[in-house]
């Protein structure tokens, strides 16, 4: 038997049905209904980053983020901003140019250098180095829930990408010395080859001799053939390289890594959101390249807060400080673990090896019978009692753990 509204009406009492209230009629019923259902909807998501061809260019996205996005939350780079927010640093991104018109970009953005075609790159046509960009270096805008890890920092767009997504051999060396003679601190690289050349390694040793730290992605290239390993990839597999690979919101790695390939850290990479190169809306982007130019964010943060250490030394800082795997570290998969960008910034003491976190001893408990008022009471008080005896070894675990890592205020 279907029931309707005027039958739930009647159902209350006898008599005649009573005239219907404005709020009950069928269609201001169902505007609340609609109503209602939109205020759980889910929020339309910032849609991924296009791939454009054909001399086309990437416009404007439609949707901006509501929420915090998730990379951001990870990172909580406004955590640290206290103590740096990487002003004074150069931070080169080498790949298609970076829109100087982004949102959060205005006014951060230099001439930079295209080793393509010639002139500036401080317009981005495909959109991906202005991705790269805006995780490094947005600053906060108000009504906007998206920010880079360094919104202090100066960046220098180096153009190696052609208007067709393609890069010419000897272009990632050009765009290394490119930076170097630029001024770079940080040069972060989104792209590699698996066959470097002279010329490649030649310019990576100048701009290491020149102190600027490289932060290069490993590769998300599938292999040739199932069930091998992936080819190492350059400038990432240079021991002197932080190579960087992707995590997921659940932290698992999102490419296989191996032990050439030289993985260091991770960061977060999979459904991460970012800027576009023009409008107030924002794209999702993934990928190895995404994930470093969070390290590349973190380092420049490094570079500001702790100006006198090198570039190794700031390399072995992010390392050291990062969320480590279980057991011994680092490993071919994870290498060091996953960024952590407050203990890159607040540790002092830098340990070599693991240092397990104590852990305080469950104490159980066993509930007295429901029938005696007086067992209640004294069971709650005892319960109250063990608990702040228990909250307070935790604190003291926890400041013996500040200690031993020396957080830095």
């Amino acid at each position: 038997m279907r029931v309707t509204v005027a039958a739930l009406l009647l159902i209350g009492g006898g008599g005649a049905l009573p005239a219907q209230p404005a709020w009950a009629s069928a269609g201001a019923f169902g505007a609340a209904h609609e109503a209602g259902m939109a205020r759980y909807a889910p929020e339309p998501q910032p849609p991924d980053l296009p791939q454009v061809s054909n001399g086309a260019c990437v416009g404007e996205s439609p949707v901006a983020a509501k929420t915090t996005p998730w990379a951001v939350g990870r990172m909580a780079p406004a955590d640290v901003w206290p103590l740096s927010r990487g002003n004074g640093v150069v931070v080169a991104v080498v790949d298609t140019g970076v829109s100087a018109a982004a949102t959060g970009l205005t006014g951060a953005v230099q001439r930079g250098t295209d080793v393509v075609g010639g002139g500036r790159a401080d317009q981005d046509c495909l959109g991906r180095g202005t991705a790269l960009a805006g995780i490094v270096a947005a600053r906060p805008v108000t009504g906007s829930v998206f920010v880079g890890v360094a919104p202090g920092v100066s960046v220098l767009p180096i153009r190696i990408v052609d208007r067709k997504g393609e890069i010419a051999p000897g272009a990632i060396a050009d765009g290394i010395r490119s930076a170097t003679a630029a001024g770079a601190d940080v040069v972060l690289l989104g792209v590699g080859t698996p066959t470097p050349d002279a010329d490649l390694r030649s310019a990576v040793r100048a701009a290491l001799a020149r102190d600027i730290v490289l932060v290069a992605s490993v590769s998300d290239a599938k292999p040739s053939v199932v069930g091998q390993n992936p080819p190492p990839w350059y400038p990432a597999s240079d021991p002197n390289v932080l190579a960087v690979g992707g995590i997921d919101m659940k932290g698992v790695p999102t490419e296989k890594s191996v032990e050439a390939s030289g993985v260091d850290l991770l960061a977060p990479a999979a459904g991460a959101v970012t800027v576009a190169p023009r409008g107030a809306g924002h794209y999702t982007v993934g990928g190895p390249g995404v994930a470093a130019a969070y390290a590349a964010g973190a380092a420049a943060l490094v570079r500001a807060y702790y100006p006198q250490l090198s570039e190794a030394e700031v390399r072995r800082r992010l390392e050291l400080t990062a969320e480590h795997p279980l057991g011994k570290w680092p490993t071919p998969e994870v290498g060091y673990g996953t960024l952590d960008l407050y203990s890159a910034m607040t540790v002092l003491d830098l340990d070599e090896t693991p240092q397990p976190m104590e852990q305080a001893a469950f104490v159980p408990m066993r509930a007295p019978a429901p029938t005696d008022p007086a067992k209640g009471i004294a069971a709650w008080a005892a319960t109250g009692t063990v608990g702040v005896a228990v909250a307070a070894y935790l604190l003291m675990v926890t400041v013996r753990w500040g200690r031993r890592r020396r957080w830095r205020p």
